[in-house]
Order: C-alpha cells, then structure tokens, then sequence
C-alpha cells in the first residue's frame, strides 16, 4: 500500500464534515470566516489549505497513536488532521528532536512523511510515552506554591490597581485577587513582567521578561515581552495589569489574510489595561498606574519574530522563538529554523521550512491539551513578586533570560 503524507487539511475517507461552513465557523472567527470560506490557514504567508480527502483511514490511526503515546490526550478520533493533530504531530517531531536528540527527524513542521513514520513505528514498537507527567521534574510545584504566596500577599495588601479591578462595574476577563484560581488541572501560563521603568534602548523595550509555561504538570520557560513597543492610540500605550486573566484559543491579525495565525485571546470580553498617559512606553507607577484603565479584547498572546527588541507588541504578550528551555530543564535552540519575520515563515532550511520556533511549542502545547474553550490562565506578575517564593527568588528570572535570550 502506498504511503499516506498527512498534513493539515487530510482527511480519511468518509470523514469529511458534510457542512463546511458550519465546521469552520466553529474553529474561525471574525473576517477570517469570509476571507477563508471552507479552508485551514496553513503557516506561511496566504497560505490557505482546503480538505484533502484520502482513501482509508490513515488520519484516525494516526491520531490514535499521538493520543496514547501523550501528545494529544483530548483529540477526537475524527479522521481530520486540523489545527489540534497538525500541533500533536508537530509537539512528536519536537520531543525525537529536542528530548531524544534525534536531529535526522529534521524541522518540527506538523508534517507526517515517511521519516516521520519511521519514529512513530519506533515508538509504538518500543511501547514508548512521552514523558509529561509530574514526576518529570521538581520546579512545577515550586511554581504553583508561588503563585499560591502571590495570591495571599495581594489579598492582604491589594495595590491602587488591585482595588480598582475589583471596583470595575463591567464584567473583563481580568480576575479580582480573590478570584485567582490555581486549579493544577488547569493550563497556566505565569508572565514576569521586568525593567517595566526603565527607559526605551533605541527607541525601543527589549524583549527581557519570561514566560512559565506550567502544564501537565510540568514547566516550560519562553522569552518576549509584556510591555507595549508601539501605539497608534492618541491616548497612550496599553499595559496589560498585573493580575489573572482567562484566555482562549484564538487567531491573530485575524484582518490580514495574509498573515493571521494561531495565537491566544481573552476569554470573552477582554482583558483590563492601563494607558501610558505620557506616551513614553515607560510604566511609572507615580504617573500611569493611576491612569486610565480599560477593558480591550485585543490584548493577544502572540509570537514577536525570532527575538531583539519588541516593536511587535501594542500591549500584546509576545513571545519570541529563538530558543526555549523544556521540561528537563535544557535549553532547547530553535534558531536555525525559526523565522525572523512573516515574510521567512514556510522558506526552505536544511531538514524542511521554517516555522515559528519556540512559539509553534507553546501554542502546540496549549492547543493539544486545553479543551475546546477556556484553554489557558494567565497571570502576570513583576519580577519583584518572585522574592515571595525562597525556592525560586528574585534573581531566578534573569538567570533564565541569559540561557534563552
């Protein structure tokens, strides 16, 4: 029997939705639905991918393998290789590459070919699982015991900003300090806000806070920024408050059909900020935290190039795909396939096409083992906040930066 590619778009016989329109409203939003119609948004630039329909069922079996082997523990078993198999299959080509250093399995790019394969007839000869679980390493109840310290320090000494969140009249996807939920079944995603104070280097903030990636009981770490580098508001920039905010699975500059992807957004509503009334990118605590604040749905977790500094972001939580450091604690290189910018994504590099790099785990991560919704919490601290924590401390952030960054 001949070989079977799968990628994003294959579909096994029988297994094609028979209302189109209905099945991609459900995963697309806003002008995506009518600039798309009935096809998946592939990686690179206008990239739009219709169903490729194949004989048998390759698609199903294949999904059956990433779920029992870990990569995908929600998939339905559904015949469609969409947005949720093409991240598991891309998280499997990660782990032969990144955990078993296996470098022959070539670029992590969703893409079930024949070298592929190979490694999952491997695995399902060898019994193997991928190694999630909480005994995997020790940091991620160290992260969970900070957050819980956050949460009990601002309950007893909220901030200006603390307390006008819990007067805001409108409902946000912002939670007041008693609200903030730690529930370990669920994905958190910890940003460490630093050098929020500090001056513009060339006009520009660097990309030099951290993201804690805790799932499944284990803890992954990323780089980018949270803090706006443009505006075109005449009222200021806008910086996400600190605090827990619900996100979803979502899609980024969703108005460019040339170039939206996968990203997170709030939940429901948006997200509360507070504008940079001097419009300097500088957060003062003495001149903005007293500033406006407000609800905007448009505050994104989204990917800001391969890294340097961050004209990527209006107030969005950027990060960057160089490099990322994985659940055993190595710092992973992402660099010779992860793109500078839209135009690179999808060129051809040694082992297959560029991609997005450390960001593609992130997101492949969330979107494998979220469910259908409510796919992630975000809390954003300062770097100040890991003091709260003796195992971790303040110093813990910058030490992480310098092996990524």
């Amino acid at each position: 029997m001949a070989f079977t590619l799968i990628s994003l778009g294959v579909v096994d016989s029988g297994a094609k939705p028979p209302d189109l329109s209905a099945y991609f409203k459900r995963i697309h939003e806003g002008p995506m639905i009518s600039n798309a119609g009935t096809k998946f948004r592939g990686e690179a630039q206008g990239d739009w991918v219709p169903f490729k329909p194949v004989e048998a069922h390759p698609v199903a079996a294949l999904q059956g393998f990433l779920r029992d082997a870990g990569f995908a523990p929600h998939i339905k078993i559904d015949g469609i290789c969409g947005y949720r198999t093409n991240s598991a299959i891309r998280l499997f080509q990660e782990y032969v590459r990144s955990v078993e250093k296996i470098g022959s399995v070539g670029v992590p790019d969703g893409v079930y070919g024949p070298n592929t394969a190979g490694h999952v007839e491997r695995w399902k000869r060898d019994g193997k699982r991928a190694d999630w679980t909480g005994s995997a390493n020790q940091e991620y109840p160290l992260w969970m015991d900070l957050l819980g310290r956050v949460k009990r320090h601002y309950q007893a000494s909220p901030t200006a900003v603390h307390q006008r969140v819990a007067a805001q009249p409108h409902t946000s996807d912002t939670r007041k300090v008693a609200d903030w939920n730690f529930d370990p079944d669920q994905i958190h995603l910890v940003g460490i806000r630093r050098n929020q104070s500090a001056p513009l280097v060339g006009g520009k903030r660097q990309t030099d806070d951290l993201f804690i990636l805790l799932i499944e009981g284990t803890v992954f770490k990323f780089f980018g920024t949270t803090d706006p580098g443009t505006t075109t508001s005449a009222q200021g920039a806008p910086f996400l408050v600190h605090g827990q905010h619900a996100y979803r699975f979502g899609w980024h500059k969703q108005s460019d059909r040339q170039i939206v992807y996968r990203a997170l957004k709030p939940l429901s509503t948006g997200v509360l900020v507070v504008r940079d009334g001097n419009r300097d990118f500088v957060l003062s605590e003495a001149e903005d935290l007293g500033g406006q604040l407000e609800r905007n749905a448009s505050i994104n977790v989204h990917w800001g190039g391969r890294g340097g500094t961050a004209g990527w972001s209006a107030g969005c939580q950027v990060i960057c795909g160089r490099s990322y450091i994985n659940h055993h604690d190595e710092t992973i290189d992402c660099s010779d396939f992860a793109a500078a910018g839209y135009a690179s994504v999808g060129q051809r590099v040694q082992g297959g096409r560029k991609t997005r790099g450390a960001y593609s785990v992130l997101v492949d991560l969330i979107t494998a083992f979220s469910g259908d919704v409510h796919a992630v919490d975000y809390m954003l601290l300062y770097e100040r906040d890991l003091a709260l924590s003796p195992q971790i401390g303040p110093a813990k952030a910058t030490s992480l930066l310098d092996r990524m960054a």
